[in-house]
């Protein structure tokens, strides 16, 4: 999807960088500022399909799930604010439920300057495709603390920055459960805060 209102040397930097990124399961989106896509890349339109987590709708980014997409779209919008006059990044994860790692989405505001920043600022998006490995990374933490299939899930939403709230609702369980299960990987994972959990369940997807 392009639009003829980018200029070409823009849509040719677009597509270079594209070019590499597609190959690490990456994807890139231009948001305007009325929050509209004005740019996808081949790769995004293959990634954003019907029930993968994250979509383009009626020329809108929209993810699935309501907590991601509230996220989404207050990340969108603050991109966006024409009082911002610094660039700045975000990072912000898209659950998807058919698969067991989520889209790691990088907003980036691309300033515009004087009466052009009157409507606000457009955002590259860079979508990241999490799913890549994740099933060696899984069966280390498995095989390593002896955890369940549900406490590895457990363990890489909270790897994620998710709270227990956000967990249950992801996982279909109560709040109770995801706390029985982050005490039980307490002990197995010989750790006393979750802080310390999360770095060690990252040290094995990095290093092991």
């Amino acid at each position: 999807m392009s639009n003829p209102n980018l200029k070409n040397d823009s849509i040719w930097r677009i597509k270079m960088l594209e070019q590499g990124l597609a190959q690490l399961g990456h994807a890139l989106l231009i948001v305007s500022s009325r929050g509209e896509v004005q740019f996808a890349s081949e790769s995004a339109e293959v990634m954003l399909t019907k029930d993968c987590g994250l979509s383009i709708t009626g020329q809108k980014l929209k993810a699935e799930l309501e907590p991601d997409n509230l996220r989404l779209q207050n990340a969108i919008q603050a991109a966006t604010d024409a009082s911002c006059v610094q660039e700045n990044s975000i990072g912000i994860y898209i659950h998807r439920n058919q698969y067991p790692r989520p889209f790691y989405l990088v907003l980036t505001r691309l300033l515009k300057q004087g009466e052009e920043r009157r409507d606000g600022h457009s955002v590259f998006i860079l979508i990241k495709d999490l799913s890549l490995n994740i099933e060696r990374w899984a069966e280390r933490l498995k095989s390593s603390f002896e955890l369940s299939p549900r406490e590895v899930e457990c363990a890489v939403l909270l790897t994620e920055r998710r709270g227990v709230e956000e967990i249950a609702e992801v996982m279909e369980i109560s709040i109770e459960t995801v706390r029985q299960y982050i005490k039980s990987m307490f002990k197995k994972m010989d750790v006393r805060k979750q802080h310390e959990l999360v770095s060690l369940a990252l040290e094995y997807r990095r290093n092991r």
